[in-house]
């Protein structure tokens, strides 16, 4: 497949992530689901290695040109990782958007990546996911 994203694995993502891929124009995509999406190839170490042997395998055999990197507000393994909420995700899971777009890149040259946030966003009939935003 063309077109590769990786994603946090959380069931409530769902609806969000098939409106953008819709709105992207994609209409198959292999997807790489782990909790915290791109937070596993910001983590040191094994998990990181191992995350890049899952990205290679999928890149090299399947014909990925184009991968779309997704994080998203109220993420259970960002709480998880960082010792609660008490921190700017907006701003934390940018950053590591664009940490893991420049290792994708910089591994694999020939890639389009992008990257896109999902927010939480309180409304009318309660709180809930946004439509995906991207990050430059």
């Amino acid at each position: 497949m063309e077109h590769l994203v990786i994603a946090c694995s959380d069931g409530r993502l769902a609806e969000p992530l098939a409106r953008l891929l819709s709105q992207l124009g994609i209409e198959a995509a292999d997807r790489m689901l782990v909790p915290g999406g791109p937070l596993v190839l910001v983590r040191p170490g094994m998990e990181r290695r191992v995350a890049m042997g899952c990205l290679t395998t999928l890149v090299e055999g399947n014909g990925v040109r184009k991968v779309v990197l997704v994080s998203h507000q109220d993420c259970r393994a960002y709480e998880r990782a960082l010792g609660g909420l008490g921190f700017d995700q907006e701003e934390i899971l940018a950053r590591d958007l664009r940490r893991v777009r420049t290792l994708i890149e910089n591994a694999f040259p020939a890639l389009d990546v992008s990257c896109y946030l999902i927010p939480w966003r309180e409304n009318g009939a309660g709180p809930g996911f946004g439509d995906a935003e991207p990050v430059d």
